[in-house]
């Protein structure tokens, strides 16, 4: 029998070579098409053909032990300011009983609520999974616990619900975590889900988080990644959406030796909307990956995505977008946007816009962009008397902002101002001569928040 890391191993080259073993179920939606599978292989090599663990697996990575020791741990993402309700898996677990929250509102861990709420859990888990993948389905056979949210029908939230998931481990750490979030019909609610590491020790993490939203409901789900250089996740999102929903999705990726946040929804009803929004910040020899997956199935649905990238050094990312616009699904309006710059003639992007449309009465265009600063505008700024680093910095933060403006949380977006600008300067240039000054004073160098300022 392999172990989870020899499996883990394996994936790459079985999904390259087209290894049958891999049983994964046909997709749903391609049925109608000769040699339905054998396209479904390719999209599958298409999709996971630049990530690979190897390079973070080793023998001694183990999955974390349950350890009541935490039951207590109070450690949250720094958003200053934010009123916010906090559930925290530590090291792959859930330490608190299940709750009963006003207006039936249900929060905890996922392996209580199987207990508690089989019925629920019953109804929606599995359900926005429409096409599987060997990652995902290792998570499904192996995962520890993880978070559970159920919003009812005709419930608005007011208070953001942070998912923090936190690696404090003091040896390598295997993490395999399952979300589910449940959103009823005509309901409100914000999620803000952190992945973070509290110690500089190695993890990898293979992360899935269900969203199943109901008609007419409005969800906002934001995503912050701050990990250190020798831990990589894999945050894999899957969201369903019936009529008349709304979804806002942000995902900030500030550093982390290898990321890749891989996100599939599906509007199944008529009239929704989706907005789903990047942006990721690579240097040293950091990998980036970026993957959504957004799929029309009835009229009068709408999506914009973009997502923008800096990478410095020897970093590397991958922006892979892909629309599939369903034969029947009318007036349908989808745009994707991909812009990136490089700071060095080393840092490398793959970046792959594609649209797939079976419709005619549509309105769809997509873009991608790779180079670095405009000499233009470096010569505007540099003409008004500004240093040349003084007026790179701005041009780096402006370009950041399309994506930080997205966030309409008013608390969120300063923290996330915050962090972009420390993470832009290094936190290496005193506040009095910062060309972007924060709203919370830098207090010295953050060896994981580094962008070489000399090439500022």
């Amino acid at each position: 029998m392999e172990t989870i890391i020899e499996q883990l191993r394996a994936l790459p080259r079985r999904i390259k070579q087209r290894d049958p073993g891999l049983q994964l179920q046909d997709d749903k939606h391609l049925t109608g098409f000769a040699h339905a599978g054998r396209k479904n292989q390719k999209d599958l090599r298409e999709t996971w053909r630049h990530f690979d663990l190897s390079a973070f697996l080793d023998d001694n990575l183990q999955p974390a032990e349950r350890n009541e020791a935490y039951l207590n741990y109070n450690l949250c993402c720094n958003v200053p300011q934010l009123d916010a309700l906090r559930l925290s898996l530590v090291n792959g677990h859930y330490y608190r009983p299940l709750q009963q929250l006003p207006h039936g509102v249900i929060v905890g861990g996922l392996r209580d609520a199987m207990m508690q709420c089989a019925e629920l859990i019953d109804r929606a888990f599995g359900t926005a999974i429409l096409r599987e993948n060997p990652y995902q389905k290792l998570n499904n056979e192996h995962f520890s616990d993880g978070l559970f949210v159920y919003v009812p029908d005709g419930v608005v939230v007011e208070q953001p619900i942070q998912l923090q998931s936190i690696a404090n481990n003091s040896t390598p750490l295997l993490l395999q975590t399952r979300n589910l979030v449940i959103v009823g019909r005509n309901s409100h609610a914000t999620f803000i889900h952190c992945d973070d590491s509290a110690t500089p020790n190695k993890s990898v993490s293979n992360n899935v988080t269900e969203l199943v939203l109901g008609e007419d409901s409005h969800t906002q789900y934001y995503k912050l990644q701050n990990l250190n250089n020798d831990s990589a996740l894999l945050n894999q999102c899957y969201a369903t959406m019936q009529r008349g929903a709304t979804l806002l999705s942000t995902a900030i990726t500030l550093n982390g030796g290898l990321i890749r946040n891989h996100s599939e929804i599906r509007m199944m009803g008529e009239d929704c909307s989706t907005e789903a929004h990047g942006l990721y910040l690579g240097d040293k020899e950091q990998q980036v990956d970026n993957y959504i997956y957004v799929e029309h199935n009835r009229p009068r649905c709408t999506s914009r995505e973009t997502f923008k990238g800096i990478l410095d050094d020897q970093a590397r990312g991958t922006f892979s977008g892909h629309v599939l616009v369903c034969d029947g699904a009318k007036k349908t309006e989808a745009y994707m946007n991909n812009k990136n710059i490089l700071m060095t003639d080393k840092a490398l992007i793959n970046t792959h816009p594609f649209l797939e449309i079976y419709n005619d009465d549509v309105k769809c265009s997509h873009g991608a962009t790779t180079g670095q600063v405009n000499d233009s505008e470096m010569f505007y700024l540099r003409s008004r008397g500004i240093t040349e680093r003084t007026a790179r910095t701005l041009l780096l933060y402006a370009f950041c902002d399309e994506v930080v403006q997205k966030v309409q949380l008013p608390a969120l977006k300063e923290s996330i101002a915050d962090m972009v600008k420390k993470r832009l300067h290094g936190e290496l240039t005193p506040c009095s001569e910062c060309s972007i000054p924060c709203s919370s004073p830098c207090n010295g160098p953050d060896v994981n928040f580094r962008i070489d300022p000399s090439k500022l």
